[in-house]
């Protein structure tokens, strides 16, 4: 029987039984699993065996990291949330071009660029006219980076409690789309939406390479980068295994390469310890001075930055140091009034967050 074409082969195993040698491999695409076996001892010993198979099976098994499917509802959050950003109700900064955006058609762009499209073969455009009516734009000298920092909240926090500082996921589009799941469906849905509601692959991998998300979050990193104006700042993990800066981070690959000197005045390093963990880890610790910090730092004034490094930042140690009180990097921190202040600031971000997921518009706190 003639296998079909356009399948990958995931792997062969072997079998021996007495004196009969036998061999085995899986194919699959997104409609059947194959396995197809040879005998050594018999010329015609060959055959197929199909195994037809449902979507969600079949996108489970090509997809090495597989996530929840595209968010339900997700039409009317991405409009609820630009209706919001673009009348200026989030105490962002507001800017005037924001009135004229058309949030229904900016939805329906960002949508129709991955509708019916394999969620691992998103074209590298399908959101090109989603971020000209939408650019991530921050005011200048505000733009803020992060890097392995991932679970502390650490650069939202930040933003969130002073206008000094914008990070990508306060931008139009990354309000719009944060904590959001979506990739397309190619084998139809109930929906007629032509998304996957089932199922996503997570994150980009050597079998999902043009991931629906990783295509937007690199195109949006891009252009926030582009755009960036004056002073700005990138916050790293001195403790990441590996070092606090990777070549295979966003900030390596799309956000450092395309700031540009002309017009950044200054690049910013803050290197913070990781607050997540119950003991300091001193293994993997780096400064401003060594490692692939140091290498950072050569390369951004190789292009002609002015660079400045700053370990262990007041500013964020305080307000780290009220979300994580236990860690082993606060104690200097532990005591007065700072810390309080900044315990109140965090517990005011929780509930103003819990209230707009539950539909508030607007919130006036007066301390």
């Amino acid at each position: 029987m003639q296998v079909p074409t356009g399948l990958q082969n995931i792997g062969t195993f072997s079998l021996t039984r007495g004196f009969r040698g036998k061999s085995y491999s899986i194919l699959f695409n997104s409609q059947c699993l194959i396995f197809t076996g040879t005998d050594q001892n018999f010329e015609m010993g060959i055959y197929t065996i199909f195994l037809y198979l449902s979507p969600i099976l079949a996108v489970t098994v090509a997809y090495n990291n597989p996530g929840p499917g595209t968010t339900h509802n997700i039409t009317d959050i991405l409009i609820g949330r630009c209706e919001e950003y673009r009348k200026c109700l989030l105490g962002e900064p507001c800017l005037p071009s924001y009135r004229n955006v058309n949030c229904l058609a900016a939805v329906e762009s960002f949508l129709g660029g991955i509708r019916n499209v394999d969620p691992c073969s998103t074209p590298d455009n399908a959101y090109d006219e989603f971020f000209k009516m939408v650019p991530p734009t921050t005011v200048p000298n505000t733009t803020m980076f992060w890097s392995g920092v991932i679970g502390t909240n650490v650069p939202q926090d930040v933003a969130q409690v002073t206008p000094n500082f914008n990070v990508l996921d306060e931008t139009f589009p990354g309000y719009m789309t944060g904590n959001l799941t979506w990739c397309g469906a190619t084998d139809g849905d109930d929906t007629g939406l032509g998304l996957n509601f089932t199922v996503c692959p997570e994150w980009k991998s050597e079998t999902c390479p043009n991931n629906t998300k990783v295509i937007f979050w690199s195109k949006a990193s891009n252009m926030l980068a582009t755009q960036a104006v004056g002073d700005v700042y990138v916050v790293l993990n001195a403790q990441k295994p590996g070092g606090a800066f990777s070549n295979y981070s966003f900030f390596a690959t799309e956000e450092a390469p395309n700031l540009n000197p002309d017009v950044v005045t200054n690049v910013t390093i803050y290197l913070i310890p990781n607050f997540t963990l119950p003991i300091p880890n001193e293994m993997y610790a780096e400064t401003c001075t060594n490692g692939s910090v140091l290498y950072l730092r050569n390369y951004l004034m190789n292009r002609n930055f002015n660079v400045k490094c700053e370990e262990n930042p007041k500013e964020i140690m305080w307000l780290q140091c009220a979300r994580f009180a236990d860690s082993p990097y606060c104690g200097p921190y532990a005591k007065g009034t700072p810390v309080v202040a900044a315990s109140i600031v965090v517990i005011l971000l929780q509930v103003v967050f819990a209230m707009s997921l539950s539909g508030w518009n607007t919130i006036s706190t007066t301390l």
